[in-house]
């Protein structure tokens, strides 16, 4: 199997098989597939923002049977944001589009048909789902043809017209016509709903012998059904310049009203789309409110895509270059002062960052263009404070607010002028001994024990504050806003810890005479890359520590009630790689709680791909390798094991993927 590697968006995404045929009636290839999102991603991107995408795939072509998917599979590069929602069984993570990368690696997957619930992530809470758009699918019935669906598409937009809704028609790709509706204020998934609801009942009413607003199949016969149950919050729709996986690589076109009062409409294959978007550009752009006029394209180099530019009207393709940060002095050093950078809130931006990662890269030697901060030993977390709410998100993007909503209070501290301001705050969850050291095994087990410990958020970056974007500034000027901060003074649950002393060999020295975990060195002219491992940060422990999957345990000597020891590995490209075995340092409180949490992921198979001594496979019960730990070892074996590891604690804030 052929494999390469095409860098787009500062990322490499591995591509195979691109000589496949995907639609054997046209002979279009996976390789077609994928420059098509490629040159189609700017008008394509705006329409998939913050919402969740389920996917219809086509691994065997479109001659072959398709499979829908939701729940990213095994695989999924680590780079492509996700969206957890949680059924009443089951939690499903869906991948959230951001860039042409995202969706040249779905085309690398065969997920021709892109669906998307018209509610937003950026609008919504925990409560409601929110949208800023209605939709009506206009599906003809048979006997029906498409410009028989225009007819009745131009009709709703009069009355979307007298109801003061820009409207936008999109053929689908399919059988029938998508029209689409701005609305004036973002509103409940269920008031949508309704709203659409009322205009296709109306419609019905007014044509009865040409529309139907009812479900049943057997009411379509020579009619045109709307479909208004699609703004629900559980459905979804092809999303706009979507492919179609038929005998034919149809896409979901936007067209002009014009065009549907001609006779003779058909629907459009990809190439067309093409041509008339370098013509047109996006006939949609005022529907996602990115309205701008047609330039020349780019550069063929120039593949950065501003994440903070998709929503804003002035974006166009020669703004994808990524451009020099502007010097410190550019900046206000604090955010309460007027700042020439200060642009309106991409609420999907901020929903979308996530925590900027170290490398294991030595930090001996490095120049004075460097800083130095202490590793803390707890979770990894952003402090997205929007609307004067506070959320503590993972560096795998769940959400841990439940688990320490005492640190909430940073929403109550975050004020000016009595008003509240929103923000994203970078930091570690810590839970501090009787001694001043933070300790992660107190943190993990803080809800059991007895032993004396203080809750913190240690505060190392900030992102986004008060109308101020400051991921692409240097981290010297994010720094320089961070300890201006002042709406932090009297509590006592936040705090900014001071920097270390340069060069790396004293602040490593300083790190170890107060028993912290390690050091982070930072260039000061970096920028924050979201979610993203650079060696423009990296770390360096002051002990071995390593973070291990849970994949099966043995019963503890004359007892079957109680684990002795868990059996741990580390994800391999063939499976779960064995590491050996943990039995200290665990409290019977902590073995009680394992226990009880992986009784229920028990299977009949172990997960390891290694041959594992029989006195210990005959002994073990296999688990569903889904928990993450934290284990202190002294070395490794020769053989690969760790060497005298002791367990330290469930990481509740990773997944085995993140490892």
């Amino acid at each position: 199997m052929t494999r390469s590697q095409l860098e787009v968006d500062g990322r490499s995404v591995a591509l195979t098989n691109l000589e496949k045929v995907l639609y054997p009636d046209t002979g279009t290839r996976k390789f077609d597939v994928v420059d098509y999102y490629i040159r189609i991603a700017e008008a394509m991107l705006p329409h998939l923002a913050s919402r969740p995408v389920t996917r219809k795939r086509w691994p065997g072509g479109t001659e072959s049977a398709p499979f829908f998917e939701k729940t990213l599979p095994a695989g999924t590069p680590d780079w492509v944001a996700r969206f957890t929602i949680e059924h009443a069984e089951r939690k499903t993570v869906y991948p959230v589009v951001r860039s042409a990368a995202d969706l040249v690696w779905l085309a690398q997957v065969a997920a021709l048909e892109l669906h998307v619930p018209q509610w937003r992530i950026d609008l919504s809470d925990d409560v409601d789902r929110r949208t800023d758009r209605i939709v009506l699918d206009l599906d003809p019935g048979p006997g029906v043809r498409l410009d028989e669906c225009a007819r009745v598409a131009i009709d709703i937009k009069g009355m979307l017209d007298g109801a003061g809704l820009p409207s936008f028609p999109v053929t689908s790709g399919s059988k029938g016509i998508h029209v689409y509706a701005r609305l004036a204020a973002p509103v409940r998934s269920e008031s949508a709903r309704a709203v659409a609801k009322q205009i296709a009942t109306a419609m019905a009413q007014t044509s009865p012998q040409t529309v139907t607003a009812v479900m049943a199949k057997a009411q379509r016969d020579g009619k045109v059904f709307i479909d208004w149950s699609q703004n629900t919050a559980a459905k979804t729709t092809l999303a706009p310049y979507s492919l179609r996986g038929r005998s034919r690589p149809f896409a979901a076109a936007p067209r002009t009203w014009d065009e549907l009062t001609e006779p003779g409409l058909t629907q459009l294959e990809f190439t067309d789309v093409l041509d008339r978007y370098d013509l047109d550009g996006d006939l949609l752009a005022e529907l996602s409110g990115a309205a701008s006029p047609r330039i020349a394209p780019a550069p063929a180099d120039d593949t950065v895509i501003d994440l903070g530019e998709y929503r804003k009207k002035h974006s166009s393709r020669s703004r994808r270059a990524s451009a020099t940060p502007p010097p410190p002095d550019t900046v206000a050093p604090h955010p309460t002062a007027p700042s020439p950078l200060a642009r309106p809130t991409v609420r999907s931006a901020l929903l979308e960052l996530r925590p900027m990662l170290a490398t294991d890269d030595p930090i001996d030697g490095l120049a004075d263009d460097w800083a130095y901060e202490g590793k803390w030993d707890g979770f990894r977390t952003l402090i997205r404070v929007i609307g004067g709410r506070a959320r503590l998100i993972s560096r795998s993007g769940n959400d841990l607010t439940g688990d320490f909503p005492e640190l909430t209070v940073v929403a109550d501290c975050l004020r000016r002028d009595g008003e509240p301001v929103d923000a994203v705050l970078d930091g570690e969850i810590v839970a501090v001994n009787s001694a001043g050291i933070t300790d992660f095994s107190l943190l993990a087990s803080r809800k059991r024990t007895a032993e004396p410990h203080e809750l913190r958020v240690h505060l190392f970056d900030v992102l986004y504050l008060d109308g101020v974007e400051l991921w692409d500034q240097p981290w010297d000027v994010r720094r320089e806003v961070l300890d201006s901060l002042d709406y932090f003074d009297g509590e006592p649950l936040i705090d900014v810890p001071p920097l270390l002393p340069g060069p790396a060999e004293v602040a490593v020295a300083v790190a170890r005479e107060r028993g912290w975990e390690g050091v982070v060195a930072k260039r000061r002219a970096a920028r924050y890359t979201s979610g993203r491992r650079s060696p423009d940060w990296r770390k360096q422990k002051n002990w071995n520590s390593v973070e291990v999957v849970i994949g099966g345990y043995r019963p503890g000597r004359g007892s079957e009630s109680r684990i002795g020891s868990l059996l741990v590995g580390l994800p391999a490209e063939r499976g779960l790689r064995y590491l050996g075995r943990v039995g200290t340092g665990f409290t019977d409180a902590e073995l009680d709680d394992l226990l009880e949490e992986l009784r229920p992921l028990q299977i009949s198979r172990c997960p390891f791909v290694d041959d594992i001594d029989k006195p210990v496979a005959g002994s073990a019960t296999w688990v569903l390798p889904k928990l993450v730990a934290d284990v202190a070892f002294m070395d490794w074996t020769s053989t690969g094991h760790l060497r005298h590891p002791s367990w330290r604690g469930i990481r509740r804030d990773k997944l085995p993927g993140d490892l």
